[in-house]
């Protein structure tokens, strides 16, 4: 009774991060814009680089993708960057923890963590549906690849978990302010990291084949390049067993390391008085 009381407290934040969103109305329109923008110079510069690598080595296929797959590859993969856990919420949890803001939280019913998240979430979700119209119209403008509905299916629930993944990466991080203050640098490298590492730049196929084996055992994989690859439908079924035990396996680590540094931290921000 009480954790359905707590769910129905974090969905009402939630329409209330929503509600707060839609306020700003110029800036939701240009997020809206940018999607589109950004989609036609993804197939411009790169029907370029496709064009010149025809003449100069006469394949179409750069990586193991073509065009279409290339460009649809980096456009999922700029939706992600806008619909996952920004940067700005590590520092956000860094400021209230400095501040002393953290306080009037604890003696909330709701966990700190699980605001912070709901609060997060309405963006995501608008920014997926921005993403998800702008594919749409790319598909029959452009020819973008037409995703099979069960490759959807799938990618939707590891949408969720590339979401829970980069939010505890940098919930996490933001907690070492308990004990040493705020660490821009760090986390500027950690953002880098899951940019990169994460496949948001260029598909993790590109890489050689011992970084791709190192970055395959990474969480950072299932913020970008495992959801995309899998709405692309690059795996098969029986490949598709693994991808999924490993990211639960990853969702289950950074749960309990957030959660141990969470108490630690409070618990000695509580001890310090604030």
């Amino acid at each position: 009774m009480r954790q359905r009381a707590r769910l129905r407290t974090y969905w009402a934040i939630a329409a209330i991060s929503f509600r707060n969103t839609r306020e700003y109305t110029i800036n939701f329109l240009i997020h809206f814009v940018n999607f589109p923008v950004e989609l036609v110079a993804l197939f411009f510069i790169y029907s370029i680089v496709y064009w010149q690598s025809w003449l100069l080595n006469g394949t179409v296929v750069i990586g193991s993708f073509s065009l279409f797959q290339l460009v649809s590859y980096l456009f999922v993969s700029i939706m992600l960057q806008k619909v996952l856990p920004p940067g700005s919420l590590s520092r956000q949890i860094e400021r209230d923890i400095d501040d002393g803001i953290l306080v009037t939280y604890l003696g909330k019913p709701v966990d700190y963590m699980g605001h912070t998240f709901f609060v997060d979430l309405p963006r995501g979700l608008l920014f997926l549906c921005f993403g998800g119209v702008t594919y749409l119209v790319g598909i029959f403008l452009l020819g973008l690849p037409v995703p099979l509905l069960v490759n959807v299916a799938l990618f939707l629930p590891l949408m969720l978990v590339a979401h829970a993944i980069t939010f505890l990466l940098y919930f996490t991080l933001a907690l070492a302010t308990f004990w040493v203050g705020r660490q821009w640098w760090l986390r500027q490298l950690v953002a880098l990291a899951t940019l990169i590492a994460g496949g948001g730049l260029i598909p993790l196929t590109f890489f050689p084949p011992i970084a791709q084996l190192v970055l395959s055992l990474l969480p950072f994989q299932y913020s970008y390049f495992i959801p995309v690859v899998i709405l692309q439908g690059f795996y098969t079924p029986d490949q598709l067993i693994p991808v999924f035990l490993l990211g639960a396996t990853w969702l289950a680590i950074l749960w309990v390391l957030s959660r141990v540094v969470w108490r630690r931290g409070r618990n000695r921000y509580e001890g310090a008085g604030g």
